[in-house]
């Protein structure tokens, strides 16, 4: 009687053990990797990708790469998520790039020149007598995407952008505003590097993405659901408001 029960026992925490296996997403408990930039290697997106992977309820595998690497790596499949794609990079032939709704933060990109030259850009029209610091592969607001004889010098990483413009090899450069400004005062440059007194009016919505061969690819929709909780609830501007407090 003693060794039926035992056994009954046993069979019971096997099937208890199947159910909350089987409970679970099978991404439970696995890797995302993911990439950032190799300037912020403890940026703020990693932060970003933290809360993510916390809430996948998944570890955190980060490899810093420049932008267009970091793309490439999404659409070949060795990284499974990025943030800090806009919007507008839809319709740049990235159709196996999956975009996750709603965006996650919206950012307004800024132009910076030198303190001494603050006035020089003015005007939108001011732009076409520049040489213009860009991102590689990073899509900016759409009158400047459709404008014709612009002189860009497209770069990597947002420090060979200030350098350039240190060295008079370029006029302007553009970023987005919220990760430029407390890069350049790390950098001890604010009082050198300055924005511009003519800027964009439009905000560019941010989107965390996924690939059709990203290991989430069949997950898309709790990762949906992940971020529209996080943005309904204001994490991410909490988590921004936090990484840039003094």
């Amino acid at each position: 009687m003693l060794i039926a029960r035992v056994g009954l026992l046993r069979e019971i925490l096997l099937l208890v053990v199947l159910l909350l296996a089987f409970s679970f997403p099978s991404y439970a408990k696995n890797v995302l990797y993911s990439s950032v930039s190799p300037e912020f290697p403890q940026g703020l997106h990693a932060k970003y990708l933290q809360f993510i992977a916390d809430k996948m309820n998944m570890e955190l595998d980060i490899v810093p790469m420049p932008f267009a690497r970091r793309v490439l790596a999404l659409q070949s499949g060795k990284i499974d998520l990025m943030v800090g794609m806009q919007g507008q990079e839809q319709q740049q032939n990235l159709d196996d790039i999956i975009y996750i709704y709603p965006a996650y933060e919206q950012l307004r990109h800024t132009f910076f020149v030198l303190a001494l030259n603050q006035t020089k850009l003015d005007d939108f029209n001011d732009l076409l007598d520049l040489n213009i610091g860009v991102t590689i592969q990073v899509k900016y607001y759409d009158r400047f995407e459709h404008q014709q004889g612009l002189q860009l010098i497209a770069v990597s990483t947002l420090k060979q952008k200030i350098e350039l413009l240190l060295k008079g090899r370029i006029d302007t450069f553009i970023h987005y505003q919220e990760g430029a400004e407390p890069f350049i005062k790390q950098m001890q440059l604010d009082d050198k590097v300055v924005m511009a007194d003519y800027q964009p009016a439009e905000y560019n919505q941010y989107h965390v993405v996924i690939s059709k061969k990203s290991r989430l690819y069949p997950y898309q929709e709790t990762l949906q659901k992940v971020i529209k909780t996080a943005v309904e609830n204001d994490d991410f501007i909490k988590i921004r408001a936090a990484h840039y407090e003094p």
